[in-house]
């Protein structure tokens, strides 16, 4: 069937034995529901089918019998992508009222289905198997990279890609980057005791290789990754676009949303 989808989350690029490379994104439909599709082979697109976030694709997509039963996971025919509009203008090219007025038309499309809390997501994971959500965290704490040798088991595996994560079977990073890159933050749930999310946006590890490139220090690269993700959003109503990873069913971090205050 075809589907209307407003790209709101894109993956960083990860190497396939079945697809040789996927990029796999989240959305929301006409009806503002949630839907994850994959795999996208988005390097190999041509041109005019590479999307942007806050893109409007229409495409062929099947439902899925996925086996850890994430309810909003289909399947895209990639040859079938058509760009039909969204709002994804750099506003950085956009005068000061233009900016505003597209950051609100995002707002209003992003926020018509916020949870709560990652406790109120954890809590429909647990009973409808919903598996994607956008929350505002209350409070920031800190974000940071982890080594691999620092991180759990589960955590390892996401960043070797030997594990599914949320979109599907992942292999070996194109560009590995070996850390853990996320957030730690209290969100609004009553009785939060705090969350260290893995950021997996494509835009933040981009800018981590593109940093790591320019300066040919990981931990230069990362002040500058930390300056934007940490300083910078201060300045900004940010929100966490989350979804879990198939085998753990752990929620991560997969967008941020970020208009301004």
């Amino acid at each position: 069937m075809k589907e209307k989808i407003l790209i709101v989350a894109k993956t960083y690029p990860n190497l396939s034995s079945k697809y040789d490379e996927t990029v796999c994104v989240a959305g929301l439909k006409e009806n503002g529901e949630w839907i994850r599709i994959f795999p996208i082979r988005y390097r190999k697109l041509p041109y005019s089918q590479q999307f942007r976030k806050f893109d409007i694709i229409e495409a062929d997509i099947d439902k899925i019998n996925d086996k850890y039963i994430r309810k909003e996971s289909h399947k895209v025919k990639d040859e079938t992508i058509k760009i039909i509009g969204g709002l994804s203008v750099s506003t950085d090219k956009l005068s000061k009222k233009e900016a505003l007025d597209n950051w609100k038309k995002r707002r209003e499309i992003m926020l018509k289905s916020i949870n709560s809390s990652i406790e109120e997501l954890e809590n429909e994971r647990d009973i409808n198997n919903k598996s994607i959500g956008i929350i505002k965290p209350f409070k920031i704490l800190d974000f940071y990279k982890k080594k691999i040798e620092d991180c759990r088991d589960w955590e390892k595996d996401l960043i070797n890609g030997t594990q599914k994560t949320l979109f599907g079977d992942y292999k070996s990073p194109l560009d590995k980057i070996p850390y853990w890159i996320g957030y730690n933050f209290i969100c609004n749930g009553k009785n939060c005791k705090g969350h260290d999310m893995m950021c997996e946006d494509w835009e933040t590890m981009q800018l981590f290789r593109r940093m790591r490139e320019k300066y040919n220090d990981d931990e230069v690269a990362f002040s500058k990754v930390k300056e934007k993700y940490l300083e910078w959003m201060k300045d900004r109503d940010l929100y966490f676009v989350v979804g879990t990873e198939s085998r753990w069913n752990k929620f991560l971090i997969i967008s941020l949303f970020y208009p301004p205050k």
